[in-house]
């Protein structure tokens, strides 16, 4: 089939995937596939690596081959492939000359149109962070470099990184601008060295106008890669190229990065990001109904801000969980019909092992049950190590204790299966990824006490 046909198909499977996930979940684990066939009813993709395939795998394959399949009106089955670099390139290189696969470019991926300065609210909380951002993205290079922000999770950092990004490209559109996370540097850094390609990834982070790297704080113990972030950082400065980073910590409170790398992220304006106040809160929740097309009642924008005041996500969270209450019911949102669905953060249930078994079953597209039965299918063995993981790491519970929630095993075998996870976690940087994931979901659904 011709590759304008491949790349539409494939095209269209990422607009609903994009929609339908955060935008952290998306790059994290769809940038740079390449879509390589499409014959014999089957959809042929390549990835950039096994952790990705895997992940693809249990957690998205249903998904994709129902979106293909609707595109394709006929039944589609997927193939995932590790990338072979020739391969890829070469079909990277026709679906270049096809219009409708421009959007597939790993570069047309990393920003998301809707991370604009205008789409974000502002307040006190974050009114130098704001400003900054704005001085950085009129005059890359020379009002604030490097800029650092920091921040709790979900109190929009990508948003203003991203937002710069795309601010430089409409007033220039031939500069050069990279927005990446820290975990996705990190893994390209692996691949290039994997496939002796380190030169093409120097290129490519090195003789750039803006960087933007998000989460460095993931960095931390990650010595080969900091030392490539030092280099990489040098280069640019030096040629006066702005460099953008964010953190959920001010530099100083990093530990586990080198001194002289931190010293340079020091170098420019250190901003933070607090927590929006009531009034905030109220705006954020009013601007993401507008652009949704909704009119939702003051009064319960105003209940929702009362009662959510953690962060940005788990306000959107919340107004996407009552919008699809109202759906679900048929019924108009009022303050009244909210109390029972939205409990003040406070008054949320604390965290158990079982709800941590069921958020990491939902999530990996199994049972609750397997995780606490005695397959070893890799699916399952995997899953269950991540829960006594999150166990282990959210809860107050010993490790006998964890054994005895997942099917009487013995401690031993519940302390291998942290200590496992705790080594993937070094040598996968997805699974962080996936893990902080899984985290954010549980700390807006209950309260974590540990």
């Amino acid at each position: 089939m011709s590759t304008a046909v491949i790349a539409s198909v494939w095209d269209s499977v990422l607009s609903n995937l994009k929609s339908e996930l955060s935008y952290t979940s998306f790059e994290t684990w769809f940038q740079g596939i390449v879509p390589l066939s499409l014959a014999d009813q089957s959809l042929t993709i390549a990835v950039p690596d096994a952790f990705t395939k895997g992940g693809l795998d249990r957690r998205f394959r249903k998904r994709i081959e129902d979106l293909a399949s609707e595109s394709c009106n006929e039944p589609i089955s997927l193939v995932i492939q590790v990338a072979e670099k020739e391969s890829v390139e070469q079909t990277e290189s026709n679906l270049a000359h096809n219009s409708a696969a421009i959007s597939l470019k790993q570069d047309r991926l990393s920003l998301n149109a809707e991370y604009t300065f205008d789409s974000f609210v502002r307040g006190k909380n974050c009114d130098l962070a704001y400003y900054a951002s704005e001085a950085v993205a009129e005059k890359p290079g020379v009002a604030y470099n490097p800029l650092f922000l920091y921040g709790n999770v979900g109190l929009g950092k990508t948003h203003l990184l991203q937002a710069i990004g795309n601010h430089v490209l409409q007033d220039s559109p031939e500069s050069s601008v990279v927005y990446t996370t820290s975990e996705r540097f990190a893994i390209e850094l692996i691949n290039s060295i994997r496939n002796n390609t380190t030169a093409a990834f120097r290129s490519k982070y090195r003789k750039i106008d803006v960087l933007l790297i998000d989460d460095v704080h993931f960095l931390e113990g990650k010595e080969a890669t900091q030392e490539e972030l030092f280099h990489t950082f040098n280069e640019l400065y030096g040629a006066e190229k702005q460099i953008v980073l964010s953190s959920d910590r001010a530099p100083d409170d990093l530990s586990g990065l080198q001194d002289r790398l931190v010293s340079r992220f020091r170098w420019g304006l250190v901003a933070d990001i607090q927590v929006p106040d009531l009034e905030t809160r109220i705006a954020i929740l009013r601007e993401k109904a507008v652009s949704r097309g909704l009119d939702i009642d003051v009064s319960v924008l105003e209940l929702i801000a009362t009662r959510i005041s953690s962060s940005v996500r788990a306000l959107e969270g919340a107004l996407n969980k009552v919008l699809a209450y109202a759906d679900m019911q048929g019924t108009k949102l009022t303050p009244h019909t909210l109390e029972s669905m939205l409990p003040k953060e406070g008054q949320r249930p604390k965290l158990t092992i079982r709800h941590i078994k069921e958020e990491v079953a939902a999530r990996l597209n199994m049972k609750r049950q397997a995780l606490e039965g005695s397959s070893r299918k890799k699916e399952i063995s995997q899953a269950r190590h991540i829960a006594i993981y999150l166990s282990r790491e959210l809860t107050d519970h010993s490790f006998p204790a964890i054994g005895r929630e997942f099917g009487n095993r013995d401690h031993t075998t519940v302390m291998h299966s942290y200590v496992r996870v705790q080594a993937m976690l070094e040598e996968t940087p997805l699974l962080h990824s996936e893990i902080n994931e899984i985290k954010e979901s549980l700390a807006t659904q209950y309260a974590i006490l540990r």
